[in-house]
């Protein structure tokens, strides 16, 4: 019986360096054994005397859609994120344009299992409006027209 025990103890010990290994080999490689999520930044733009960029964030647990954020540079160093008043999670962004002194972005916002498209403003003052499109083509169609 006390073979069986020390058998037992030496393949636990054996699984336990191996798993350590193996998490050690994973990390040497750049990867991991349990991702989590990746966030990329993209090219930012002036605006205002404060650097905007957008940030789109993946899961890399499940091939769940990706959410993408608004943030806003403020000249102390912070970032804050803009939601634009707009509610829900955001599945993508377009743009941005500068369009008669203003900066003009498009945005899917997915709330309750339902998507929709907006067109987002930012004047010259900060002032942000908002307007709801009805497809993806209405978007394209009113980034393409400058707006007075």
């Amino acid at each position: 019986m006390y073979q069986v025990g020390l058998g037992l103890r030496s393949l636990a010990i054996k699984i336990a360096v191996f798993i350590l290994f193996a998490g050690l080999f994973a990390w040497f490689l750049g990867g991991s054994i349990f991702p989590g999520s990746q966030v990329v930044n993209m090219p930012s733009f002036s605006w205002l005397g404060e650097n905007w960029h957008a940030q789109v964030t993946g899961n890399g647990r499940a091939p769940a859609p990706c959410e993408w954020r608004l943030v806003r540079g403020v000249p102390d160093g912070e970032e804050r994120i803009e939601t634009c008043g707009l509610i829900g999670t955001w599945r993508s962004i377009i743009g941005p344009q500068f369009v008669n002194g203003a900066v003009v972005l498009g945005a899917e916002v997915q709330r309750d299992q339902f998507s929709t498209w907006w067109l987002i403003s930012i004047d010259s003052k900060g002032v942000v409006v908002t307007r709801q499109l009805g497809t993806a083509s209405d978007l394209f169609a009113a980034l393409a027209l400058p707006t007075s």
